[in-house]
């Protein structure tokens, strides 16, 4: 006697995804992260989402031309169909049974998981309705001939000089990391205005491109890079400029090869059309103001990137193969939008270093790989990015020589005390009276600063430079500067003599107070530049006469709230598959249910409280939550952390199995549950006290 297990029967979709395991979840999620936005409350949830004509079109746009003939012959033919209907070659049956096995995994096929070409399995009605109206637009296919589904050959030739690639495209990554700290640097101290409908003007646009040495377009895209990276931002206040942000400190003292996945990944979740600033004829759109956001620019750019990771090592494909291939693989696509993104790919990569020559790095091969991580990025970039030097050869014409690329920390001096004359393999920096004066600004002494130039110099500090420091320092501070509006005042009658015959000293309202001392209308900011035009190094006094030992005020931005939309990685995928699969088997959640909560659950900050969820949903670990509701009430919960975004959490709530939004401005304190015996897992907190509810 024979025994057969008799097959569930499907209904729709959400059945379907009741049945899925949680890999072939994950797999659904990973391949359609526009469903998991905002977090779903449950898989019927989630099989809507997947099934709504926005979502299933952004699936057939990234199929490629041997899916979608499959999917479109399924699609005429009666429902439930058996894909061994189709016409292939035996030998392409394998090959047919794993597109099948694609098109289910990224839910466009539904039914029960195929294992061979007799299992019958559903077209997604949207999916058919939009195949039908494509297959009329582009003339139709009578389903009578044979499948063809083999895969376009990517044409690649070898690249010259291939074992050179990683080292040039390592001096790419860290010119981009030096020109992000450029711009930063530059905005600190001089930070432009933005326009009242927002954005960058012209010349400021301009004023960067000359400081980074670069055409107004390549300009325009470090500015947008540096602000989806949240290293610049507005600074908020009545009249906006742009300024780097609090967290750019923190980045620009880590080595390098740290900073740089931060630009890399950063680049490829941008959305802004940069290749509109090159448009000259009518309404020109400003940088970090009007520039159209591409909703599909991101997953385009991966796209093209993974097409040129695909070349074997040391050899290189053309713009117009990589061009036919995306188009081969995304049929559906608009190919006006394939020739300009894979035209911006190419050209930002080489920025970027992730390629150099067109040709994909190593650093290029594991941004594009399918499980990049930070942490795997910066292993790579430490070997392709050149070392770090810590010091510099100081020269008897007072000029410093560097190695190589300067740290964090020599950069910050150099930055001080010296002026960059040229930059390449060695840069120079010149030590000059104005640089010194500069250093002097900062509140270094004389003796402070030449101390730091010996303990970076690899050689003797020469004796001009030590002249020139202490002769700087004699002559620093012989003009002095307060408010009148603005004073000016100098023991040297002379000196005073000399700026009052400068030409531009009329435009000032210059009076002259004692024999040494003039008072003006225009601020001390104006008399300062005055002064230093008549080559004397001002010091700047306080309201109360005390030197203010740090003139150049380094300007500041908040940091950009994180983005309201959940990161697609794995810690995300595993805890919302976790939480969706308990929303349907509730019974599961029985034995997480038992943990025991605190005795007292402890008030915390709504800051503190964010810490302990992000570490909650970072280890995949149950956290006690207390939450305020409408009333005023709190009660205690025991969540798992789905996604943090914003201001809001999603969590799977045990007492409820069901994912829920929790507004953290609302959450009075958490703790990661330890797994002891439970004290009291139902309390609620009213007017201060507990109850038991």
């Amino acid at each position: 006697m024979s025994s057969t297990t008799e097959k569930p029967r499907l209904r729709s979709f959400a059945d379907d995804l009741r049945l899925r395991s949680a890999d072939d979840l994950a797999t659904l999620v990973r391949s359609r992260p526009d469903i998991a936005d905002p977090v779903p409350e449950d898989l019927a949830q989630l099989a809507a989402r997947a099934s709504s004509n926005s979502s299933i079109r952004l699936a057939l746009e990234s199929m490629t031309r041997a899916e979608l003939a499959v999917l479109t012959r399924l699609a005429v033919a009666p429902q439930p169909v058996a894909p061994e209907t189709l016409a292939v070659p035996p030998s392409q049956e394998a090959r047919l049974l794993a597109v099948i096995r694609r098109l289910w995994s990224v839910g466009v096929l539904w039914g029960l998981q195929p294992s061979s070409l007799s299992d019958r399995v559903y077209v997604a009605t949207v999916a058919r309705e939009l195949l039908k109206t494509h297959a009329e637009a582009a003339g139709g296919d009578d389903g009578s001939g044979p499948l063809d589904l083999g895969d376009r050959t990517l044409t690649s030739s070898p690249l010259t000089l291939a074992s050179t690639l990683d080292g040039q495209a390592g001096q790419y990554a860290l010119a981009a990391v030096t020109t992000i700290t450029t711009l930063a640097e530059l905005w600190g101290s001089n930070p432009p205005k933005a326009l009242r409908a927002g954005g960058l003007a012209v010349k400021d646009l301009l004023v960067v491109a000359e400081a980074l040495g670069v055409d107004e377009l390549a300009a325009g895209f470090w500015v947008e890079l540096a602000s989806i990276c949240g290293l610049v931002a507005a600074d908020g206040e009545e009249v906006v400029r742009y300024a780097p942000t609090v967290s750019y400190d923190a980045w620009c003292q880590q080595p390098p090869a740290a900073q740089w996945p931060r630009l890399a990944r950063g680049w490829l979740s941008q959305r802004r059309d940069i290749d509109r600033l090159a448009i000259v004829t009518g309404d020109r759109a400003s940088v970090l103001g009007q520039l159209p956001e591409r909703e599909w620019l991101p997953e385009l750019r991966l796209a093209t990137l993974r097409i040129i990771a695909s070349t074997p090592p040391g050899e290189v494909a053309e713009q117009t193969e990589i061009q036919e291939q995306l188009a081969d693989r995304r049929p559906m696509t608009n190919r006006g939008r394939i020739a300009s993104t894979v035209a911006s790919t190419l050209r930002e990569a080489e920025l970027l270093g992730v390629t150099a020559r067109h040709a994909i790095s190593s650093l290029g091969r594991e941004l594009a790989g399918p499980a990049s991580d930070e942490a795997a990025l910066v292993r790579v970039a430490q070997d392709a990015l050149p070392p770090v030097t810590e010091e510099f050869v100081a020269q008897a014409d007072l000029t410093l020589v560097v190695p190589g690329p300067p740290s964090p920390a020599l950069r910050q001096l150099l930055g001080l005390v010296a002026d960059v004359e040229s930059t390449g393999g060695a840069a120079v920096y010149r030590v000059s009276q104005g640089s010194v004066a500069r250093a002097f600004d900062s509140g270094l002494t004389p003796a402070d600063l030449i101390a730091e130039l010996r303990t970076r110099s690899a050689t003797e500090l020469p004796q001009p430079l030590e002249y020139m420091v202490n002769d700087a320092a004699r002559r620093y501070g012989d003009v002095r500067i307060g408010s009148a509006s603005a004073y000016l005042r100098c023991e040297n009658e002379q000196t005073l003599n000399e700026i009052l015959a400068h030409p531009d000293a009329g435009a000032l309202g210059l009076v002259r107070l004692s024999a040494t001392a003039l008072s003006a209308e225009a601020p001390a900011i104006k008399l300062a530049e005055l002064a230093r035009r008549c080559g004397h190094a001002p010091l700047a006094m306080g309201a109360n006469g005390d030197e203010i030992t740090s003139s150049r005020r380094q300007y500041r931005a908040a940091d950009v709230p994180a983005a309201q939309t959940p990161q697609v990685d794995g810690v995300f995928v595993h805890a919302l598959v976790k939480a969706l699969t308990r929303t349907d088997a509730p019974s599961e959640s029985h034995e997480l249910s038992s943990i025991g909560a605190p005795s007292e659950l402890p008030r915390l900050a709504s800051a503190a409280s964010a810490e302990v969820l992000r570490m909650a949903h970072t280890t995949s670990t149950p956290v006690w939550v207390g939450y305020a509701d409408n009333a005023g009430s709190t009660s205690r919960r025991l969540v798992d952390v789905v996604a943090i975004s914003g201001g809001a959490i999603s969590a799977f709530d045990h007492s409820t199995s069901r994912i829920r939004t929790l507004v953290l401005s609302r959450v009075t304190g958490a703790q990661l549950a330890d797994g002891t015996p439970p004290s009291d897992t139902s309390t609620e907190y009213v007017d201060g006290s507990e109850k038991e509810l």
